[in-house]
């Protein structure tokens, strides 16, 4: 039987060392390439970062459904409000079917990002305006009752006269709860049969009277 000496356990470790660097080869470590930020004399520009290729879209990005991610209609060429006509290409239906639980959602995201504005019920009453901020518009007022979805969905995405834009702290899909629940609020504010004071949320104040058009151009926001 092989009996192993300290001295041989020695050789022993040292041979496997040896071969163990004679198989590490540095040549990847040692290879030209480009490091983060440095410049460089191979491209005319002197930029190591290349730019995408035109037309690249990152994964995830695609953003192939105009309806859903704008709120404007499918080939429409409106890309910034017009005074005359703030409603212009805005899509007047909602990209997939509203169900309860879009609401639930919409009302949820509402109380959190609208209601210190426009009010628990829409009338623009919200806690920041009672103490002095500009009055936001009501979604109860005839103009905005007839306003189509889109243009609610581009005012949060985008912002509307003083009112900031939304889109990075609302997901696409929480717009659009939003939305939804924006429409349940004037149902519930034009329903014939509902009781004085009645709103479907505590606390609700009754609807004022009608405000002036706010336009991106008065300063005024949806």
């Amino acid at each position: 039987m092989w009996k192993f000496n300290h001295r041989s356990w020695v050789l022993f470790f040292a041979g496997v060392l040896c071969l163990a660097g004679a198989g590490c080869r540095r040549d990847m470590q040692d290879q030209p390439k480009m490091k983060p930020y440095r410049g460089t004399s191979f491209f005319n520009d002197g930029l190591s970062g290349r730019q995408p290729i035109p037309g690249t879209i990152a994964r995830g990005f695609l953003r192939d459904d105009t309806e859903y991610y704008t709120g404007k209609k499918s080939g429409s060429s409106v890309t910034t409000p017009d005074p005359q006509n703030p409603f212009a290409g805005d899509t007047d239906t909602f990209p997939f079917p509203v169900t309860e639980v879009t609401v639930r959602r919409g009302r949820e995201r509402y109380d959190i990002f609208c209601s210190v504005c426009h009010g628990m019920t829409g009338n623009g009453d919200g806690m920041v305006v009672r103490r002095g901020f500009r009055r936001a518009a009501s979604f109860n007022d005839d103009r905005l009752r007839q306003a189509p979805v889109g243009h609610f969905f581009d005012a949060i995405t985008n912002g509307w006269g003083a009112m900031p834009s939304y889109a990075p702290q609302i997901p696409v899909q929480d717009r659009w709860a939003i939305v939804a629940y924006i429409r349940a609020l004037q149902l519930s504010q034009q329903n014939p049969n509902a009781q004085p004071g009645a709103s479907p949320v505590p606390g609700a104040s009754p609807a004022p009277a009608a405000s002036p058009a706010p336009s991106p151009a008065s300063g005024g926001h949806d």
